[in-house]
């Protein structure tokens, strides 16, 4: 019997699942007042505050921590990560404050694992960072000396639905060339050869999303950036969190899209089309890291369930090969099964 506890830890809310044997026995989600985390300072002034909650979840539900076999935390932004899983040690805690890392509630993480695993003597573990990507020499050249591509996506579901496709066909995940097209709030495409991300497109650089931008030319957008009109949070919160339908229609849901676009909205049919259109050609660009051998293409995430805009999106491209449509993520089994796999020695932890 192996009994994990899952963390995922987001800007206001601390989810947690417990499982035995992957089945879950229980899962909460813990929201937090925005202003009352504002009041704490960075996200690490967080960590006994979220701590305390999730020990307090453990307690109402009756939960004996000793029948716990690991803790497993949502991997944080540390630039140079491989994907899997990687041990949780007092030494990936500290690189999880280092400030030269983009700032993300993700990467409380780690801690929030081990300070539930360590008095225990268990291991605790994060699985697939975003930063979880290894480009190569050549994908990571940006086009500016200095600044190098490292790599950033939705690995932790990317991966998860890539290798539940490839035993779904009686294959091994390391054996297979993928594209895979998460698409939630976010959306990010993924090439992954022999079981690792070799490079990504993503909201920065890649196509636009429910509320993200995608990659905008430059001078356009270095024009924004020095007309006066926003300072330098409010143009980042332009690139994620204002940007994409949210910018031309006021809305992140698909499903409104669509019904706007039933009732003959016109704008709303091209900004949803164009979207479609620019994953699209993500996917066809994601083909060249793979050199056009590519097995199939996974459509995941919330936005997947829409079929009309999967089916936009094969039209657009369907030369790039099969496509596989799996709606929908469970980051905290994905995170589960990450830690379950190196605890059966079917993988092997890494340390940072």
């Amino acid at each position: 019997m192996t009994d994990i506890l899952a963390v995922n830890p987001g800007s206001t809310t601390t989810k947690i699942a417990l499982f035995r044997d992957l089945q879950v026995l229980f899962e909460e989600t813990i929201t937090h007042d925005p202003e009352e985390l504002k009041k704490m300072g960075d996200i690490f002034g967080q960590l006994g505050f979220r701590g305390k909650l999730i020990r307090k979840v453990l307690d109402e539900k009756e939960y004996d921590t000793a029948m716990l076999s690991a803790a497993v935390g949502r991997g944080g932004m540390i630039i140079g990560l491989h994907g899997g899983g990687y041990r949780v040690t007092p030494k990936l805690c500290e690189a999880m404050r280092d400030p030269g890392n983009p700032p993300h509630a993700s990467s409380m993480g780690a801690q929030l694992a081990y300070d539930i695993a360590e008095p225990l003597g268990i291991p605790a573990f994060i699985y697939d960072s975003t930063m979880g990507c290894e480009l190569s020499q050549v994908a990571k050249v940006s086009g500016l000396e200095g600044l190098d591509r490292y790599g950033c996506c939705h690995v932790l579901n990317s991966r998860a639905q890539a290798i539940n496709y490839a035993k779904s066909t009686g294959r091994n995940y390391k054996d297979l060339n993928l594209i895979v097209c998460h698409m939630g709030g976010g959306i990010s495409v993924s090439a992954h050869k022999e079981g690792r991300i070799i490079d990504d497109s993503t909201y920065d650089n890649g196509p636009m999303a429910p509320e993200r931008t995608g990659g905008i030319p430059l001078i356009l957008w270095t024009k924004l950036c020095y007309s006066g009109r926003y300072t330098e949070e409010e143009a980042g919160k332009l690139i994620s969190g204002r940007g994409g339908l949210m910018s031309y229609l006021g809305v992140t849901d698909c499903r409104q899209v669509e019904a706007m676009i039933d009732k003959g909205n016109e704008k709303a049919a091209i900004v949803y089309e164009a979207m479609a259109y620019q994953v699209a050609k993500a996917i066809a660009e994601m083909s060249v890291p793979l050199k056009g051998k590519v097995d199939a293409v996974i459509l995941t995430g919330g936005a997947a369930h829409s079929e009309r805009l999967t089916g936009m999106i094969k039209e657009y491209a369907p030369h790039i090969g099969e496509y596989v449509v799996m709606p929908g993520e469970d980051e905290l089994l994905a995170l589960a099964s990450g830690a379950d796999r190196i605890l059966r020695g079917e993988e092997e932890e890494r340390i940072y």
